[in-house]
């Protein structure tokens, strides 16, 4: 009786699963699924990794900016005879 019981269970589930894998809402997962790929493809949009990536380099780019920045400010100050000036300048708004 078990194993006929199991067998009858298994060919339900079997049947069960077929016309699951058949019926209109798979299709529609399966349209909707297609749809959002061929949108997120046409979105010009990155990973996360690469995001980040870019971040850090523009932090090391605004932190050489300010580095450099600064250097010319002393140069300027320098070559004006006066000693360097302490004013808050723009980039400092970065931060």
């Amino acid at each position: 009786m078990n194993d006929s019981f199991r067998q009858r269970n298994t060919a339900f589930f079997s049947q069960l699963g077929k016309l699951i894998e058949n019926s209109p809402l798979q299709d529609a997962q399966r349209n909707l699924r297609a749809l959002a790929h061929s949108a997120a493809g046409r979105l010009d949009l990155v990973t996360r990794d690469e995001f980040e990536a870019t971040q850090r380099m523009l932090l090391a780019a605004r932190q050489q900016i300010d580095t450099l920045q600064a250097q010319v400010r002393e140069l300027q100050a320098r070559l004006d005879g006066a000693a360097p000036e302490q004013t808050p300048s723009p980039e400092d708004a970065w931060r």
